[in-house]
């Protein structure tokens, strides 16, 4: 099922809504990093998006749609990203540390954005606040289907699943969040996050054995 939020557009030309809305998702990015959500305005991000307030209300109808696109469109790139690290993998255990690995690679290279989204996710209406928390749900469960293929399925304890998906989704948000303190305890944010991913990759064994 498509949890996805149906963005109202005035445009029936599909590559051309897609082509318009990621220019919008790439200006309302630069104006949420520079001033925040609240302090931007959809003038802002039609200014630096390269096009008239017109034309953007074409594709949009609230900049709260904006900021749900922008999230939308990193959540794809996590996605798709860590599918694509795992094709042509068919050991289960190698498809994890593949995945795990692509994951913290995509958090660490789109820092910015996800510190954005990070900052302004109370910035949601009820409505799509909704469907963000649905998406993530989806988001875990690619871990909980990657975890699950690595062990006997007599023998998983559910509970310790799904706390594990999450802790091994989410763990890498500590490079943009820490990032902060990072720079100033490792030689560079690059050495950070490979020394990460070699403990993340330490971390699998013991963590499938407590599942």
């Amino acid at each position: 099922m498509d949890t996805r939020k149906k963005v109202g557009t005035n445009i029936k030309n599909k590559d051309l809504v897609n082509r318009k809305r990621k220019q919008i998702i790439d200006g309302a990015i630069k104006a949420f990093i520079a001033k925040g959500f609240h302090k931007s305005t959809v003038k802002d991000i039609a200014n630096i998006a390269g096009l008239s307030m017109g034309t953007l209300y074409n594709y949009i109808n609230t900049k709260e749609d904006i900021l749900y696109l922008v999230y939308d469109y990193m959540t794809n790139i996590l996605t798709e990203e860590m599918e694509r690290a795992m094709s042509g993998i068919e050991d289960p255990k190698e498809r994890l540390r593949a995945a795990l690995k692509q994951n913290a690679n995509t958090i660490y290279k789109y820092q910015d954005i996800v510190r954005l989204l990070y900052r302004e996710s109370a910035s949601h209406d009820r409505s799509t606040l909704h469907t963000v928390l649905s998406r993530e749900t989806e988001y875990i469960e690619l871990f909980e289907c990657l975890l699950r293929n690595c062990i006997d399925a007599q023998h998983i304890d559910e509970d310790h699943l799904k706390l594990a998906a999450d802790i091994l989704a989410y763990m890498p948000v500590i490079l943009p969040l820490r990032s902060w303190s990072l720079k100033r305890r490792f030689a560079s944010m690059e050495n950070a996050k490979d020394l990460f991913i070699e403990h993340l990759n330490k971390e699998i064994e013991f963590i499938l054995k407590k599942i």
